[in-house]
């Protein structure tokens, strides 16, 4: 019964049922226990699972591989990395899955560097990743920047094979494209001898991160060509190009064709990318009134218009961007400090002291936002006006120096 009902997707009525075989003193087998499991991972219900784990400790079950491996990918589905790993740790064997789930835990819960450390565990244990776990080790190589490492991991991808594979070639696409290299991007985008729409997003993402507009749309173009129909990331993508090159009235005839000519129903992040290219352009009026016709716009939207209010002197526009705000997220400090600093700008310094002390009445708090990079002798954090960084000078010193490079985007780079 438990497993018909995950199976239909009722998951509720699978816990009810499970419920009601503990009040009735049957004894679950491994099998329905891992089901029971995989119900609370797909809900994110971790009091459940905590009440599961003490189920299969007080029976003795965690030596069953089935359980424990069903346990460990419950609480990474749950976002509970740290459980998941210890989890792990208790294990007496591990087989290829079981490494696999707990590296792509720490991937998909932007522990990247620890999947990595993981990975490497694995490959001294003599166990063969496959294809589902190179995915994985490749995405903590995107979010960590380090195209050292996926260079290594291509080699290894390139002896065993993998290279014609779908996903593997997909993943190791965008790892090149959230690197920057986009030329490596190119090159797996072409070899490949199957290309689904992931692999087409992947593509045009990559080229409208890396300030090549033109050549995503073109890229698009093709795609529509091939017959292989968009979906809503990749009109994110598309929305994204025309943000950072400034082309509005592209951006909004592919937002319109969305739903007129593909059926697409636009998702917040599409209007985001709107909202942001009338901001970018300096329309900030327009901007407004495109957010005046959205149901419930978010934080992300207003935070958007507030950011361009200041950048544009829009002081009037700017306190009804705070004003929705501070209903959605009245703790933000970031919120009150760019008001603030319009106002400074403005010379309206009654304004913004009076939003000065807004903040110290309320108590609301700063935190600072480190931003994080990857060099041959580790990790690295700084700030904006850090100052405490051992080679603070060196750093200062080179962001002068690429400010005063400027580098215009090449029409048609890519040779379609």
């Amino acid at each position: 019964m438990i497993s018909c009902y995950a199976h239909s997707g009722d998951h509720q009525e699978a816990l009810r049922i499970f419920e009601m075989m503990q009040e009735d003193n049957s004894q679950a087998n491994e099998f329905t226990v891992a089901t029971v499991l995989s119900i609370c991972g797909s809900l994110g219900d971790l009091e459940w699972g905590l009440r599961l784990k003490k189920y299969v400790d007080d029976n003795n079950m965690f030596s069953n591989m089935i359980v424990s491996t069903a346990l460990m990918e419950m609480f990474v589905k749950c976002g509970a990395v740290p459980e998941a790993r210890q989890v792990f740790d208790r294990m007496n064997e591990r087989d290829i899955i079981t490494w696999g789930s707990m590296i792509a835990g720490y991937a998909q819960n932007g522990s990247a560097i620890e999947a990595l450390e993981l990975f490497k565990c694995m490959t001294n244990e003599k166990i063969k990743p496959n294809d589902v776990t190179l995915v994985s080790v490749l995405s903590a190589c995107a979010q960590l920047g380090s195209v050292e490492t996926g260079e290594q991991i291509k080699k290894y991808i390139e002896t065993e094979g993998l290279d014609s594979n779908m996903y593997v070639a997909s993943s190791l696409l965008c790892m090149y494209s959230r690197c920057g290299s986009i030329k490596k991007a190119w090159q797996v985008f072409n070899q490949m001898p199957e290309k689904d729409v992931v692999s087409w997003n992947s593509m045009i993402t990559g080229l409208a991160f890396n300030g090549y507009a033109k050549d995503a749309i073109i890229l698009f173009e093709r795609m529509i060509k091939t017959n292989v129909r968009p979906d809503g990331a990749t009109f994110g993508s598309l929305l994204t190009a025309c943000t950072h090159a400034g082309l509005v009235d592209l951006g909004l005839k592919l937002f319109h064709s969305m739903h007129s000519e593909y059926d697409i129903v636009p998702e917040v992040e599409h209007y985001a990318c709107i909202v942001d290219l009338f901001c970018r352009c300096g329309r900030l009026n327009e901007a407004y009134e495109f957010i005046c016709q959205m149901k419930k716009p978010n934080v992300v939207i207003w935070g958007t218009l507030l950011s361009a209010c200041r950048i544009h002197s829009y002081t009037e526009l700017a306190e009804v961007a705070l004003t929705k705000l501070l209903e959605l997220e009245p703790e933000n400090s970031g919120n009150y400090i760019l008001l603030s600093n319009i106002y400074a700008h403005k010379g309206r310094w009654q304004d913004n002291l009076r939003i000065r002390n807004t903040l110290r009445e309320k108590k609301v708090q700063k935190i600072a936002a480190y931003s994080w990079i990857e060099l041959e002798d580790g990790m690295h954090r700084f700030l904006v006006a850090d100052s405490l960084h051992p080679r603070c000078s060196e750093i200062y010193d080179v962001a002068v120096g690429l400010a005063m490079v400027s580098s215009d985007e090449t029409e048609n780079y890519f040779e379609y």
